[in-house]
């Protein structure tokens, strides 16, 4: 009887090992995260943004996924050198970020796995072999430097201004003959005047 007692009772305490360890495993499932993630692409010389340049994402649980390339998506950054990570990305550990028809400022000149709780956490910049910039981490940016092409350098990047709406303004009584011009107000154009046919 002392026997089957403890045949019962470790079959017990094994069957609450392996319960443990199936929970365990249910808990390192992916989280669903809401934060946005935002990618900065920059000149690695001028630490000028690159505006309307192509990514390629590459995502994974780990680092065999991202040699695999099983989950990718892409997208265009703004005007000011940001995207933000598609949203079928955000909850996965390790991203990849390539630009196209560009060179990385890495040291390879290719891209390595990013850990996205250090970037949602901390920020991350990307290593710069291109030149000296260097850019304060922001949590939920990861900034990556890149080549500049020429066509790259030859305008500014655009000013960071709200938008400003075009408005009509008409002038008291206009004379005969006269069409009333528009402007930008605050755009650096000047008041509307009326102009002769």
């Amino acid at each position: 009887m002392t026997i089957a007692r403890i045949l019962s009772l470790a079959l017990g305490v094994a069957t609450l090992v392996l319960l443990a360890r199936v929970g365990k495993s249910e808990n390192s499932l992916p989280v669903k995260h809401l934060e946005p993630i935002t990618i900065q692409i920059l000149d690695g010389k001028r630490g000028a943004p690159l505006a309307h340049v192509h990514l390629q994402f590459v995502a994974g649980y780990d680092e065999a996924d991202l040699r695999l390339g099983l989950w990718g998506a892409e997208a265009v950054t703004d005007g000011y050198g940001r995207a933000s990570l598609p949203n079928s990305l955000k909850n996965f550990s390790f991203v990849e970020v390539w630009v196209a028809k560009r060179k990385l400022c890495t040291p390879h000149g290719h891209s390595s796995g990013v850990i996205l709780d250090r970037v949602r956490s901390e920020g991350l910049s990307a290593p710069n072999h291109c030149g000296t910039t260097v850019v304060e981490d922001t949590p939920g940016v990861l900034n990556v430097f890149a080549k500049a092409q020429s066509r790259d350098l030859l305008a500014p990047p655009a000013p960071r201004t709200p938008k400003t709406a075009c408005t009509l303004r008409r002038h008291k009584k206009p004379g005969p003959g006269h069409i009333i011009g528009m402007a930008a107000i605050g755009a650096g154009f000047s008041e509307p005047r009326a102009v002769s046919k």
